[in-house]
């Protein structure tokens, strides 16, 4: 975990240094790199049928609400093209239909995106997302128990979507996660897991 998010601060550095260096090359008006915040909301889903082992009956869930805030950094490669390095604190929800427990899960995500600029106003984006565990809890009936410690750290997902410019410096975008690795849930035979499924509506604003 340490590993990653140290990986993802010098990848971060490393283009921030690198566009500053292609700014001095180019005209005035240009502005290579640029930082920003982004707000919003996600409605998520615990894919119990994508664990493994896949259960023996099928798992019915429900979707539930949470938000999402965060910085970024876009670096401009050209006209098209740009990466964008995120840190968002995401709260992710789910609930199991059957049981009635539901799991809030928060986490520290860091979606690296690639964007094509499809028109002025239009951009497409998707990239790589790994998400380390804040706190994790579960509410059955009412009664929540803290379950950050038997659950696994880490989500790993692809998460794609598009971005509309409604102003100079304001973005809506929408965007769709998938997990990619099973987040495990208890302890050693006792042990359950899931995929995670997420839809997000977010406002950008860059400076």
């Amino acid at each position: 975990m340490r590993k990653y998010l140290g990986t993802c601060v010098l990848v971060s550095c490393a283009l921030a240094a690198s566009a500053q260096r292609s700014y001095r090359a180019q005209p005035a008006h240009k502005l290579p790199v640029r930082f920003g915040l982004r707000l919003g909301l996600n409605y998520s889903n615990t894919n119990f049928n994508q664990g493994a082992p896949v259960p023996t009956a099928p798992v019915a869930t429900v979707w539930q609400p949470g938000f999402l805030v965060g910085a970024l950094m876009q670096v401009d490669i050209n006209r098209w093209f740009a990466l964008q390095q995120e840190y968002v604190f995401s709260q992710q929800s789910g609930q199991v239909k059957g049981s009635g427990t539901q799991y809030q899960m928060r986490y520290l995500s860091l979606p690296l995106l690639l964007k094509y600029q499809v028109s002025p106003r239009l951009t497409v984006v998707g990239g790589p997302q790994v998400d380390l565990l804040v706190a994790a809890k579960a509410n059955q009936g009412g009664q929540v128990e803290t379950i950050t410690h038997d659950t696994e750290e880490r989500a790993v997902g692809a998460t794609a979507g598009l971005e509309v410019r409604v102003w100079h410096s304001l973005s809506l975008s929408t965007r769709y996660l998938q997990g990619f690795n099973h987040v495990g849930i208890g302890q050693r035979s006792a042990v359950r897991e899931f995929k995670w499924q997420s839809v997000q509506a977010a406002a950008e604003i860059r400076f």
